[in-house]
């Protein structure tokens, strides 16, 4: 026989784990890419919208952003409270249409950021309250 190969067991067994781990490789996802889904999500995007955005990136599909959110909750990825010992709360008036609204915001001065946001159709004590109480 002209131009046989003789392998042993153990080199086509070698062979064949080399050709498995090369091309099934896991392609793992990015700490940077799961964020930024994360971040998506929590904006507001559905799950699959999400997978859409992402898909100018990588491909993944709304069953891994779900993992990925059911991993990593809210609870999870929350830091610890620092007592805030001063806030700036203002409220100002904007026109939609022919209705007035009232935009309620509270403000951390030190490190400027926002607290919290509130829009109402009135401006009186029992909303101030309202969204005092909500920050």
């Amino acid at each position: 026989m002209g131009g046989s190969v003789n392998l042993t067991k153990k080199a086509i067994a070698a062979d064949i784990l080399f050709v498995i781990l090369t091309y099934a490789k896991r392609n793992r996802t990015s700490a940077k890419d799961i964020g930024y889904a994360l971040y998506l999500y929590f904006l507001g995007l559905s799950y699959r919208s999400t997978s859409k955005a992402l898909s100018r990136f990588i491909r993944r599909s709304h069953v891994s952003v779900w993992k990925w959110v059911q991993h990593y909750k809210p609870e999870r990825i929350s830091f610890k409270r620092r007592k805030i010992s001063k806030f700036i709360i203002d409220e100002t008036q904007i026109k939609v249409g022919q209705d007035y609204f009232w935009i309620w915001v509270a403000i951390e001065p030190i490190d400027k950021v926002i607290l919290g946001t509130y829009i109402s159709l009135e401006r009186n004590m029992l909303i101030a309250e309202e969204f005092l109480h909500s920050i």
